[in-house]
């Protein structure tokens, strides 16, 4: 499972600071619902702890441009990944068991 305090360290927040916890733990929460729904998984192996922090980071630095998809505001231009980067879902991949009916 993933840890609080490695989120937090990766997002480069104090680790005394609780400001942000409950959020963060909305995130973890929802992430693992996320793995264990998109590989067919009962529970989270180790070997995806590091993935699973990877989405909770990548979900909480893009939380407010979920939707879209570029954004122009005079010269400046940015554009948005839609969905989770490629190397989480590769990783991901790897794991993603068949779902028998």
């Amino acid at each position: 499972m993933a840890t609080l305090d490695n989120v937090k360290i990766l997002l480069e927040l104090d680790l005394l600071e609780s400001k942000q916890d409950n959020l963060l733990n909305l995130y973890i929460q929802r992430s693992t619902d996320f793995i264990l729904n998109y590989c067919n998984l009962t529970e989270v192996p180790v070997s995806l702890n590091s993935v699973l922090e990877d989405i909770v980071v990548f979900r909480y630095r893009n939380k407010g441009i979920e939707n879209l998809k570029s954004e122009t505001l005079g010269s400046h231009s940015a554009s948005f990944l839609d969905g989770l980067p490629s190397d989480i879902m590769q990783q991901l991949n790897t794991h993603r068991r068949v779902r028998v009916i």
